[in-house]
């Protein structure tokens, strides 16, 4: 962490680690999961800590943003001080991991739009705009970055990048219209967008509501035809958070089945 240069905000290696409920697991197992992971790594490991979101033991580090202030450099000069103290570990930074920020939350759809062009304060601009704090869109999260995609032809790019708390509230499509608006202001078109992990289905078919496609085809085509509306990335069905879980837990079973075959 010491060497460690980057554009997005961070105050550790790992940085933060989100407990998040699924099937039938409660936001209440997620926050007692959360406060006991913390105090685990922070005892195990020599790391500080900070609990936020639903696990946050203090209002002033609900917000990811709040607990990542000033980044590792400025939490390093900060922690030991009234306020900054860690919720579990040493008021001191780990020299190699920094220091970790573990809570519980809803699902969060981490979601970037890519500009056709390298102007990064056009990005920033937007992003400004676009999230709840300056009066844009409710449930969103936004900042600009510069983005080097040499692999892809695109040496330096531009990006929004886009943390959607609530898709019901602010769904992708709203969001991708948004920040193309705004590009637009400037002559500047959307290259395409990136997931930064696993969407709902329900998101993915929000999409392909508002773009009009058939709901009466297979859900496979029109999770396709919603990634191509909002020009997404190496789209893959898997991309879809129950599709995910319902491959993984098949390869569990067959795993088990084939350990069972191989006993007997």
């Amino acid at each position: 962490m010491e060497r460690h240069r980057g554009e997005h905000p961070r105050i550790g290696a790992v940085d933060v680690v989100p407990f998040v409920p699924l099937g039938s697991t409660t936001m209440a197992d997620c926050v007692e999961l959360a406060r006991a992971f913390g105090a685990t790594i922070a005892d195990r490991h020599g790391i500080p800590v900070y609990l936020y979101a639903q696990a946050a033991t203090r209002s002033d580090r609900v917000k990811l943003a709040d607990v990542r202030r000033g980044q590792y450099e400025g939490l390093k000069a900060e922690i030991a001080t009234n306020g900054r103290h860690p919720d579990f570990g040493p008021a001191r930074m780990h020299p190699r991991a920094g220091a970790v920020a573990v809570g519980a939350r809803p699902f969060l759809i981490a979601w970037n739009v890519n500009l056709d062009t390298d102007d990064v304060e056009l990005a920033k601009r937007i992003a400004r705009r676009v999230r709840e704090s300056g009066g844009g869109l409710p449930r969103l999260q936004a900042n600009g970055f510069r983005v080097e995609e040499p692999d892809r032809g695109h040496p330096v790019r531009a990006q929004v990048s886009m943390n959607l708390l609530d898709f019901s509230v602010t769904p992708l499509w709203r969001a991708w219209e948004a920040v193309r608006e705004l590009a637009g202001e400037d002559g500047v078109r959307l290259a395409e967008s990136e997931l930064i992990g696993l969407a709902p289905v329900a998101a993915l078919l929000d999409v392909a509501d508002h773009a009009g496609i058939d709901a009466g085809i297979a859900v496979e085509d029109r999770l396709q035809a919603a990634a191509e509306a909002i020009r997404l990335r190496d789209y893959s069905p898997l991309m879809a958070l129950e599709l995910r879980l319902a491959a993984s837990q098949e390869a569990a079973r067959r795993a088990a089945h084939d350990a069972e075959r191989d006993r007997a």
